[in-house]
């Protein structure tokens, strides 16, 4: 039995390219990593892949990080695409508006900010075991940039220390709702600062599950995959 560690967990349908996970490989009889990594890939589900393998001190962690970076894709067109039906969120003209890539940067900017602030009104409340445990609202969100990939295709991208219970898909949704003249810039301020929305605790429109992708998981300078091509990742779609 083989006891894994990840770096972070995600909402049931949320991807994850950038995934980092730990076992403990002493004693085992493959040594060869790039072997120990075919033998694996050979085993696992087809919606998951050892991207890279490296050797680690007993003392990491991947829980303890530096932050993560998650990506949300929008499809904007008034025709959905099937195909990518579990890749993006596809979000057509709503009510006769029409999607504003320049009041949803406008928002992003908002919300984005070197220092830590308190992002109660993206967070829902977690759930089981946790809800009695005191949990911390203050994030350093680095950066939340709007990517205009396409006349139709959007990427969001949000990058931050830590990310409370859903906040990642509630802030795209309440960026959605910005591009469809549905809320305001100034209601997100008035969020941010207080709390919550005026209308309610949450933004009131929580993006799906499946346009979000965990990209990657920051180890800062002394991360141990350093040398590799990339981060070992496991990503799981």
């Amino acid at each position: 039995e083989v006891l894994l560690h990840a770096a972070s967990r995600t909402d049931a349908g949320v991807h994850a390219r950038g995934q980092v996970c730990i076992f403990d490989h002493a004693g085992r009889r493959e040594h060869d990593l790039s072997k120990l990594r075919y033998s694996m890939n050979q085993l696992l589900p087809e919606d998951t892949c050892v991207r890279e393998a490296a050797s680690v001190p007993d003392s990491f962690d991947p829980r303890t990080n530096l932050g993560k970076e998650y990506i949300y894709r929008l499809n904007t067109s008034a025709s959905r695409d099937p195909l990518r039906r579990l890749y993006e969120w596809h979000v057509p003209e709503r009510r006769g508006q029409q999607w504003d890539t320049d009041a949803v940067r406008r928002g992003a900017a908002l919300l984005q900010s070197d220092t830590a602030r308190d992002f109660s009104a993206f967070a829902n409340m977690p759930r089981g075991a946790e809800r009695t445990r005191r949990i911390d609202p203050f994030c350093t969100l680095r950066e939340l940039r709007v990517v205009q990939t396409s006349s139709s295709l959007v990427s969001i991208h949000l990058s931050a220390d830590r990310f409370l219970y859903k906040m990642a898909r509630n802030m795209v949704g309440a960026l959605v709702s910005v591009g469809f003249c549905e809320l305001g810039v100034c209601e997100l301020e008035l969020a941010l600062d207080s709390g919550r929305f005026s209308h309610t605790n949450s933004p009131g429109l929580t993006a799906p599950a499946q346009g979000l992708v965990l990209d990657r998981v920051f180890y800062g300078e002394d991360e141990p995959f350093k040398g590799h091509l990339d981060l070992a990742r496991l990503g799981k779609s």
